[in-house]
């Protein structure tokens, strides 16, 4: 993709943030898209948030589920960054989302800086704290039609997100629960092993992709490892809850 090219895409992707209004797919407009564009369309596009003074928070994790990737021919999952004015508290506002959809996560926070291409689940389980939270997914595409390739440009469709306490766990991250509560009547229910095998997993496997760009990832950082369950369409006066025995609780009330 040339420069050109590059600074529409993001600007197409700024608009369609900013005014809510989804746009086609790269992958419908560009025959073709291969990953190494997509990686290339999210880095640049992080690089303007940098330049703009957005601050980065941390990562979330996508596709981090095995039937998912299976189902869709996918063989890893992928990552896109979070920022300061994606975290909520206790309300989200349905007016600048274009098709939000919410998952149940487990968030990581790492106690110091974590690096190194080889890093294991067990490193990252002993060098930092859990949390649950709630993702809110919203892809700046007009369908949920999508490649692979585009939700990696997109960011991992990173929109905004909720999260717990944080704290020190002695149970194995795979083996951590969690049940999301919608309405305070339907229920989903997972533990840590629906996510990539273990959230920790999907922690190494972040840890691993930024030593390849030479970044670390930074003490105090938020990690999504992935949704839990499948996803929920979010609606104006939905109440989204959700509790573990091991971490607590968070809540989220979708308004106007």
């Amino acid at each position: 993709m040339d420069p050109i090219e590059l600074t529409r895409v993001l600007d197409a992707l700024d608009r369609a943030e900013s005014t809510a209004i989804g746009i086609p797919t790269l992958s419908s407009r560009h025959c073709g898209l291969s990953e190494d564009d997509a990686w290339a369309v999210a880095r640049a596009r992080d690089e303007r948030r940098v330049a703009r003074g957005e601050v980065r928070v941390g990562y979330k994790l996508g596709w981090t589920s095995a039937a998912m990737r299976e189902a869709l021919g996918i063989d890893q999952p992928n990552y896109g960054s979070l920022w300061s004015h994606m975290a909520v508290v206790g309300t989200l506002s349905m007016a600048t989302r274009i098709h939000p959809k919410v998952e149940p996560e487990f968030a990581y926070r790492p106690l110091r800086d974590l690096s190194g291409a080889d890093i294991t689940a067990a490193e990252v389980a002993d060098a930092g704290e859990w949390a649950v939270s709630l993702e809110v997914v919203d892809p700046r595409w007009n369908s949920y039609g999508f490649t692979f390739a585009d939700n990696t440009a997109d960011g991992s469709s990173a929109a905004a997100f909720a999260v717990g306490e944080f704290r020190a766990i002695d149970t194995p991250p795979e083996d951590l629960r969690l049940t999301m509560r919608i309405d305070g009547d339907e229920e989903r229910s997972a533990t840590g092993a629906a996510v990539f095998g273990s959230p920790a997993e999907s922690v190494a496997f972040l840890v691993r992709n930024l030593a390849e760009l030479g970044i670390p990832l930074k003490e105090g950082m938020i990690v999504l490892t992935g949704g839990a369950t499948a996803p929920v369409d979010l609606k104006v006066g939905m109440l989204l809850e959700v509790e573990s025995p091991e971490l607590g609780d968070c809540r989220l009330e979708i308004v106007p």
